[in-house]
């Protein structure tokens, strides 16, 4: 059913709208995230022992790579303009990308940078952000099943860092980054269930739900790390 679901996407995303009180609740959802991202963002720096280029280089990017995806979001939502909803709904989906690959990075540049593995990934996945990039500058609203695919395996790559990170910080610290993707996984179920009310609100929950365990991840155990 999932799959199927999946697979119909295309159709759909090319005639469905949201109701006026759908996008309230869609903005607002994500104009949160906005604020809490600079929070987050300025309390890593902030607390980076003696600032760190390392890790504050790390962070500055983890961070805007939130910033960039809630308020692209947030703007997508809000804006009212047909031509600038289109404008913003390729920065939104181009911000996905970048989400992900910037969480990736305090993991692999910090911790594992001194290792093949970390390094690896980290190219891995901001070749992949690059290259989703340029696809959905030219084909936002097509092929979206193919954009949905992409995404979720380019977040789950995260798998092959588990054993690793559990030994160099914590198997908390794994334990939360699971969770973060799990959130991120499970919200696809509202995000595809196109005739419940608020789904997209409801996929937008989840989202936070996820950037809020990596952000505890990032916090708890690479920061001191």
């Amino acid at each position: 059913m999932l799959w199927k679901s999946i697979i119909a996407l295309d159709k759909e995303t090319k005639t469905y709208g949201y109701t006026p009180e759908e996008e309230v609740a869609n903005t607002w959802t994500h104009a949160i995230g906005i604020v809490l991202g600079i929070i987050g963002t300025a309390l890593l720096v902030w607390k980076t022992p003696d600032l760190q280029l390392d890790k504050v280089g790390s962070f500055l990017v983890f961070g805007s790579s939130i910033i960039l995806l809630y308020g692209a979001s947030t703007a997508y939502h809000a804006v009212k303009s047909v031509q600038r909803k289109l404008l913003y709904k390729k920065l939104d989906h181009i911000a996905i990308y970048f989400l992900i690959a910037g969480t990736f990075t305090p993991f692999c540049w910090v911790v594992l940078r001194e290792e093949a593995l970390g390094i690896n990934v980290l190219i891995g996945v901001w070749v992949i952000a690059i290259a989703g990039t340029v696809f959905k500058i030219f084909y936002t609203g097509k092929l979206e099943a193919l954009s949905l695919i992409s995404y979720l395996g380019m977040g789950w790559l995260g798998f092959t860092l588990f054993s690793r990170l559990s030994d160099l910080i914590s198997a908390d610290a794994v334990n939360l980054m699971l969770y973060g993707g799990l959130c991120y996984t499970g919200g696809v179920v509202f995000y595809l269930m196109r005739k419940l009310k608020y789904h997209h609100a409801i996929w937008h929950v989840f989202v936070l739900g996820g950037t809020t365990f990596h952000f505890a991840a990032v916090y708890l155990y690479v920061l001191p790390y």
